[in-house]
């Protein structure tokens, strides 16, 4: 579900179920996690890099395992997913997500966790979570703190959906490039932030995390209380059953 390689000091993570655009369950959040703390004390890792296999970067949580489920347990499902991908802020390594195709939900918050994020022009960005009738369960403070409240509320509240290069104008990623020019970018982006001394980049890291204090873990506490609240309602529910029966249907 998630490939792990290492090339020349950078570990590239890839999402691997191109066959639901890369949608996230737990079992991929638990082993992308596990490979995230596997990578933190390597020394011969400078640089990690998430991307995505197929048509599409991520496309969210997995739905089809949350519907079934209690308010309660998918509240509890997602706080797995926000603490395997706070540690994205743990590990000293610099982190860069590479994004194409569909970056929904989740994969928004996905990469909102990243220290760097590079799109390709034809990528679609969006946060759909309140049209379908609950709150991002994770991740709103990475928005605020990537983009700014105006922004953090066209994004999530809004439901609108952009294009890479709208994205960058938004701030939401710090670069846009041709298709077929992401994979070389990242990569020579990634190259070139593992030639800089390790210790420079680790404390810097560090000291912008701190400062940064939307990024605190409480946000994502409380994001999970009001995604909580309302994922059990009637709205949710009815929209919830509705998507999984036009995916079904594709």
């Amino acid at each position: 579900m998630i490939d792990l390689r290492i090339e020349n000091g950078i570990a590239w993570l890839t999402l691997n179920r191109p066959e639901v655009l890369n949608a996230m369950d737990l079992d991929s959040v638990r082993a992308y996690g596990g490979h995230l703390e596997g990578i933190r004390g390597r020394e011969d890792v400078r640089v990690v890099v998430t991307a995505g296999a197929g048509r599409a970067f991520c496309a969210g949580s997995d739905l089809k395992e949350l519907a079934p489920l209690t308010a309660a347990g998918a509240a509890e499902a997602e706080r797995v997913h926000a603490d395997a991908f706070a540690l994205l802020d743990d590990i000293p390594q610099p982190t860069v997500a590479m994004l194409h195709g569909h970056v929904l939900g989740g994969g928004v918050g996905l990469a909102l966790y990243h220290d760097f994020r590079i799109a390709s022009e034809s990528a679609s960005l969006g946060m759909p979570e309140v049209e379908l009738g609950w709150t991002p369960p994770w991740g709103l403070g990475r928005l605020v703190d990537v983009v700014g409240g105006a922004a953090a509320r066209w994004i999530a509240m809004g439901c609108e959906t952009v294009s890479g290069e709208e994205a960058m104008g938004l701030g939401l990623v710090h670069e846009c490039v041709a298709d077929d020019a992401l994979s070389d970018r990242v990569r020579s982006f990634a190259a070139r932030l593992a030639s800089f001394p390790p210790a420079a980049l680790r404390e810097t890291k560090k000291l912008l995390n701190r400062i940064s204090s939307a990024r605190d873990a409480r946000w994502d506490a409380a994001a999970s209380d009001a995604f909580e609240a309302c994922f059990g309602t009637d709205d949710a529910r009815a929209n919830l059953k509705a998507f999984i029966a036009r995916k079904r249907g594709q």
